[in-house]
């Protein structure tokens, strides 16, 4: 009888229960290493899937943004004219060729009444009107309305029109009140009012 057939039965039982805890062994160690593998792509999607979130959610805002901005662009009809307040800023001379494609000018002003209505809407925000003096022939509004410099004197903030500084030859809204009005660089950008007369244009049946 040979060595190998003299060992017991029961060592030959505990060397297979070794072999069986080994294997099982390795198989927990294999199990654990996929699951952690699992675990790390779930994760992984899940941050994909928040980074795609955060995507959709800048682009949601963006929209909001843009929403907004054309809520604000107003299209108001007072006094027998249709004024638009731009949301975009624009040059002096870009401002007043957008009006001029859409068929008006830059806002002018012909009364106390108009202007306390312009001021209020403006409401201290910088808006461009159709107010220039950038030629010889001084102060001049672009749709043609004659320039009542007695008048305007009562529009004009304090020490206005300033003439310390060259270039400085364009009109805008500067404050809420009836004396807003200050000249400024013609090339800085802000907002802008453009007009139109309801009747001639007939603009206003459209608004």
């Amino acid at each position: 009888m040979t060595q190998r057939n003299m060992v017991p039965q029961t060592e030959k039982d505990l060397r297979k229960l070794r072999i069986i805890q080994a294997a099982l062994a390795l198989l927990v160690l294999a199990l654990a290493a996929t699951l952690k593998v699992v675990v790390i792509l779930y994760l992984q999607g899940k941050n994909g899937q928040l980074e795609r979130a955060k995507v959709s959610n800048a682009a949601l805002k963006l929209q909001n943004q843009i929403l907004v901005q054309r809520i604000l662009e107003r299209n108001i009809i007072h006094g027998g004219n249709l004024y638009y307040f731009s949301c975009d800023k624009m040059s002096w001379n870009n401002a007043e060729q957008y009006c001029v494609s859409k068929g008006s000018h830059l806002a002018s002003v012909t009364s106390v009444k108009e202007q306390k209505f312009l001021y209020e809407k403006a409401n201290g925000t910088y808006y461009w009107i159709g107010l220039s003096n950038q030629n010889a022939l001084g102060w001049q509004w672009t749709d043609g309305t004659s320039y009542d410099e007695a008048q305007s004197k009562e529009f004009w903030a304090n020490k206005r029109p300033s003439n310390e500084k060259e270039n400085y030859n364009c009109a805008h809204f500067w404050a809420k009140t009836q004396k807003s009005w200050n000249n400024y660089i013609c090339t800085f950008s802000f907002k802008f009012i453009c007009k139109w007369n309801c009747e001639s244009s007939r603009m206003c049946q459209n608004t």
